[in-house]
């Protein structure tokens, strides 16, 4: 399994700036798992950019074992966990994080507050952390990117359209949207050719055979 680049592909559908980055912020798990993971697949193949992963503060599973969880049922969105404020040991911490890293191929980063993200690096320096931007403004920080800012779901192609556009000339780097079908039907209206042949890659060692291909019919 190999992540892909993110497509942006409810912002490309709605002729917005690609730039904008689709996040789903995903209802709590319930007690039956399979139906959860199956809708957190749905946006991650509908071209969802970042799966928000937030328990609150007395989270009734552990998020980075569900994050292991996304990790094998996704493979393209980026997943952002919020950890509970009781940070277990630091080398736990680091093994566990460690882990998801690998199974997600890379795909994982975290959603704290500066001073939790502070703390983080320190356990974690390669796994990236959203700064959530509270009190200062609703939204988060992501290191390199830019602002994700929070948004209503969608209520129809119009407001989506608004809300990317509008995202655009703020310049603000995603939106975060909670999960449910509004969104989802959005997301899907950005899937067909274009947004394959994008994330579609050829590797290396294709494309060196596709040049001697093309030298020798010449």
């Amino acid at each position: 399994m190999s992540a892909s680049p993110p497509s942006s592909a409810g912002a490309a559908a709605a002729g917005a700036d690609p730039a904008v980055r689709v996040g789903v912020l995903l209802p709590r798990m319930p007690e039956e798992p399979g139906g959860w993971l199956a809708e957190c697949a749905a946006y991650d193949a509908a071209g969802a950019d970042a799966l928000w992963l937030d328990g609150g503060p007395d989270p009734a599973h552990d998020v980075l074992a569900l994050a292991a969880a996304l990790a094998g049922a996704t493979n393209r969105a980026k997943l952002v966990v919020a950890l509970p404020d009781s940070v277990p040991q630091a080398a736990w911490l680091a093994r566990a994080l460690a882990t998801v890293v690998l199974l997600s191929e890379r795909r994982l980063a975290l959603d704290a507050d500066s001073r939790r993200c502070a703390e983080l690096v320190a356990v974690a320096p390669t796994v990236p952390a959203f700064r959530r931007l509270a009190p200062a403004g609703p939204g988060y920080e992501e290191p390199g990117a830019g602002r994700w800012t929070p948004v209503a779901a969608p209520a129809g192609p119009a407001a989506w359209r608004d809300a990317l556009a509008g995202a655009a000339d703020r310049g603000v780097h995603g939106l975060v949207v909670p999960a449910g079908p509004p969104l989802l039907a959005e997301l899907r209206r950005g899937e067909g050719a274009e947004r394959h042949t994008r994330t579609s890659r050829p590797t290396r060692a294709r494309a060196a055979t596709e040049r001697q291909t093309t030298r020798g019919s010449s």
